[in-house]
């Protein structure tokens, strides 16, 4: 672990101490456990509360901060604090290294594969015929790296990681542990037979997945491959754990889906949207330019650039969120307008008026529904 003056951490995040920067720094922790020798950040309003009793040697925050602080904690003023706290993170801890090097003799590599300067190969790890592996790229143990696969330089697949046939990643793209990308896609077609019974017959899946650079896929995702043509993944786009993509589905750049997001196939991604946990989307749609996609939001029809959508079947936000506002208040909505035509009826008998509804205020259909 490294450790620094409050001073040159500050040099290295180019921002402003507003503190002791003589004061020894060893590492980063969460605002409410940070000791003396710790820095760590807010950006989140809700952890202002947290300052004041803060014990941190420091604490990275906005150029205009205002807020409450710790009797000895300095203050780190950025213009981005959050990524002022990335930067940090990689000052005292860097990234995962392979414990590693060269190509173990364990490893099952084709002759006919062509393996860049620099590369790692572990124990137990497959390289088929007429692959090619870019320099620098660190294939951990029990990874399969499928015929005729392209990987880029500066790679990362972490064990178990398979990629099928004719796969193809660009420069620095990380898989974790247990992802299948190029896998057949979920094609099939209904078709009775001579004995009248309609199967599900497969159709061969000849496309392929290309990934593009800066890509991080999370543990345990599933990428199809396409029926004809590719799968595309945009640079730059990150997958949390647990997301599927459909067969023949074009993702742009710089996207997120975080867990358990699903698009089906054949679905036309812009740049920049974000798939929130749990959500989604029906096959042959288009997802415009920064579109958003709520937590468990179900997408079934096209969504404009800049849209964020809620709810099943997902709308706009800001009626999806008059929705649920509503929904939750149905029980009293509910009992208010029984009373109410309870009134009425006593009001329509006054008048000698017949007004009651079918079935009367204690029908089955009211009792069933609770």
């Amino acid at each position: 672990m490294n450790e620094m003056t409050l001073a040159e951490l500050t040099a290295q995040l180019g921002g402003e101490l507003d503190g002791d920067g003589s004061r020894t720094i060893r590492g980063v922790a969460p605002l409410q456990s940070a000791g003396e020798d710790q820095v760590t950040f807010l950006t989140n309003a809700r952890y202002e509360k947290y300052m004041g009793a803060s014990a941190a040697g420091a604490v990275i925050v906005g150029k205009d901060y205002s807020g409450p602080r710790g009797d000895r904690s300095g203050l780190i003023r950025c213009e981005d604090p959050y990524y002022a706290f990335r930067q940090a993170m990689i000052a005292f801890y860097g990234f995962r290294e392979a414990e590693f090097d060269g190509i173990d003799e364990r490893a099952a590599i084709d002759p006919t594969a062509e393996i860049g300067p620099g590369v790692k190969v572990a124990a137990f790890a497959t390289v088929a015929p007429r692959c090619r592996i870019g320099e620098g790229t660190i294939i951990y143990p029990g990874c399969y790296v499928g015929p005729d696969c392209s990987i880029g330089s500066d790679c990362i697949l972490y064990p178990n990681v398979v990629l099928y046939n004719a796969t193809i990643l660009h420069e620095r793209v990380t898989i974790h542990a247990g992802t299948s990308i190029g896998h057949d896609g979920f094609g099939y077609a209904p078709h009775k037979d001579d004995d009248g019974v309609v199967r599900h017959e497969k159709i061969p899946q000849s496309g392929w997945v290309e990934i593009g650079s800066d890509v991080e896929i999370g543990a345990c995702c599933a990428i199809d491959r396409a029926t004809m043509g590719a799968t595309i993944i945009g640079s730059g786009t990150k997958f949390s754990n647990l997301v599927a993509i459909g067969h023949g589905t074009k993702m742009g750049k710089h996207c997120l889906l975080v867990a358990q997001a699903g698009i089906a196939g054949s679905v036309m991604v812009g740049n920049y949207c974000v798939f929130a946990g749990q959500c989604g989307v029906v096959g042959h749609i288009r997802i415009g330019d920064g579109a958003r996609i709520g937590a468990q939001a179900g997408v079934t029809n096209d969504v404009p650039a800049g849209v964020e959508m809620v709810n099943t079947p997902a709308v706009p936000g800001l009626k999806g969120r008059r929705v649920m506002a509503g929904t939750r208040k149905l029980p009293e909505m509910r009992d208010a307008l029984r009373k109410l035509n309870s009134q009425v009826q006593v009001v329509w008998k006054k008048l000698g008026l017949s007004g009651e509804r079918e079935g009367g205020d204690d029908s089955p259909g009211d009792e069933e529904n609770g």
